[in-house]
């Protein structure tokens, strides 16, 4: 007994580490390509250059889609690490790691070791969040906040201890930095369900949270650099982030992510993959035990984070990412008190199973449909841990060992994860056209025409000068080994002068254009 409560208090190191290693795991061996993760690091790279905490810039120019908070960080990983690929990502790790830490910490102090294991399990296994947290985008640190935010709301509500009111009100304060006002509204509506649920909305206890103290705490964190990103800008920024990429994401469908309000419960189910293959009984379980608290604290943030973002026009998997921890720890909370001969699991594990078998076969003939990579269709096989493992799983599960069956089905999912990132993911990566064209810019005089890759400038460094297609002629004149990059759809009905010509051209892979780069003709 002695020796196992020793075990017990290196808990959270073993899972904050084990957790660091999954989320570290190869993160700087692929490229930065994807659309946001070229435009964040990139914007983070100008603003180290220039030693500017203020005002973010993509190619020297003005950008207005979020807030500093990981540009701060990826500042701090450039001066130490170099500006490269595995620092832009660093902290988007590091977060992901302590996201896992913080929800096993409260879910041991308010419940139970046995369920805080669970859900931080339940999170290990998610695929989709070990990729959120291997990419350079703002998502890992409003993730880490807000989840903080309720975490110690709980905290101030149950022990109303001075510590939590402070933990709180700056986990706000850090989130609102993150990500803008969505990290003050979601958390006041979740609190403000709860209060209300929990027969708790009164004065009384309003009071003890402090409200005013807490205002103020929030506007110190987060209304110096708002104000001073205003002035700097001449409110440019301000009306572009609070106008275009808060209200008119919420109020209207932008770049073709829209869809129907049920698509947000879809990507939950994706992303908690594979236990949100018992998401169903979790909830029906925390619905039956609503009158605890925090079971309820838990239903509410997760429902409610569903719930508000398939109201918003514009729908992404990363919105609900959020409500991840809250039902890791309703699965936590039904699986820690599942009953070893327990029955009602066979059409869960059944589909677990069934799903699997078909992930493979599925991923072989569907990436066949993308040109670009189809002869790398043989890249499926490396998801073989996941319906190997569910074959076990299944095997266990019908053998009556349940715990061990549903250790195995997250293991398999956690090394079906690192498969792709190991493996699968810098494959595909190398077919990108900036991977693979980047050479021919070296040492050389690039402009772009209409629209480039954002990835060319985090791997070139310096700004691409807009041409017009009038200018091309001169452009070359002055530069003859010079480039211009290009989209192929943005040269369709441009007369290119006779000495010119396409000498790369290859399709973005996961986006629709094709880049071309022309150059003057040898």
């Amino acid at each position: 007994m002695l020796k196992q409560i020793k075990i017990a208090q290196y808990y959270p190191w073993f899972i904050f580490l084990f957790a660091l290693v999954i989320y570290l795991s190869n993160l700087g061996a692929s490229s930065i390509y994807i659309l946001d993760e070229a435009k964040n690091s990139t914007c983070a790279a100008e603003m180290f250059e220039r030693g500017d905490v203020i005002v973010p810039t993509f190619n020297q120019e003005l950008r207005t889609d979020k807030p500093p908070l990981h540009y701060f960080f990826m500042m701090l990983s450039y001066a130490i690490f170099g500006v490269n690929a595995f620092a832009a990502r660093f902290f988007s790790a590091v977060f992901g790691a302590l996201t896992i830490l913080i929800t096993f910490l409260f879910v041991r102090r308010f419940h139970s070791e046995k369920a805080a294991l669970w859900s931080s399990f339940v999170l290990l296994s998610s695929i989709h969040l070990t990729i959120q947290f291997h990419l350079a985008v703002p998502d890992p640190y409003l993730i880490f906040f807000f989840t903080a935010s309720i975490y110690a709301f709980y905290a101030a509500v149950k022990e109303k201890r001075f510590i939590d009111l402070l933990l709180l009100y700056a986990s706000i304060g850090l989130g609102t930095l993150s990500k803008g006002p969505v990290a003050i509204g979601l958390p006041g509506l979740v609190f403000l369900l709860f209060l209300i649920l929990s027969k708790r909305f009164k004065w009384s206890e309003i009071k003890q949270l402090r409200p005013f103290m807490g205002a103020a705490i929030v506007l110190l964190i987060a209304l110096p650099w708002y104000i001073l990103v205003h002035l700097k800008t001449n409110g440019l920024w301000s009306a572009g982030f609070f106008l275009k990429h808060n209200l008119g994401r919420f109020s209207s469908e932008m770049e073709g992510h829209g869809g129907l309000f049920i698509l947000t419960l879809f990507f939950v189910l994706i992303g908690l993959f594979p236990f949100s293959a018992f998401i169903i009984q979790a909830i029906k379980k925390a619905f039956a035990n609503r009158k605890d608290d925090f079971t309820l604290l838990s239903l509410v943030t997760g429902i409610t984070i569903v719930v508000f973002f398939s109201i918003s026009r514009t729908k992404l998997p990363n919105y609900t990412v959020p409500a991840y921890p809250f039902f890791a720890i309703l699965l936590g909370l039904w699986l820690s008190q599942l009953k070893v001969n327990e029955s009602r699991l066979k059409g869960s594990m059944l589909g677990l199973l069934i799903f699997s078998l078909l992930l493979v076969p599925a991923l072989y003939i569907g990436i066949k449909f993308d040109p670009a990579l189809a002869h790398l269709n043989y890249l499926a096989f490396y998801f073989l841990p996941i319906p190997l493992g569910m074959i076990a799983a299944y095997y266990l599960f019908s053998k009556q060992q349940i715990i061990q069956s549903l250790q195995v089905v997250g293991l398999s999912t956690i090394l079906g994860a690192l498969c792709f990132i190991a493996i699968v993911f810098p494959k595909i990566d190398q077919e990108n056209p900036v991977v693979k064209s980047i050479h021919l810019l070296e040492s050389k005089e690039v402009r772009y025409f209409q629209k480039f890759n954002p990835s060319f400038a985090f791997y070139l460094q310096r700004e691409i000068e807009f041409v017009e297609a009038d200018q091309f002629a001169n452009f070359f004149n002055e530069y003859p080994d010079g480039v211009i990059i290009s989209t192929k759809r943005k040269l369709e009905g441009v007369r290119l002068p006779n000495d010119m010509e396409v000498t790369f051209s290859s399709r973005d892979i996961m986006e629709r254009p094709t880049t071309v780069l022309l150059t003057r003709k040898k």
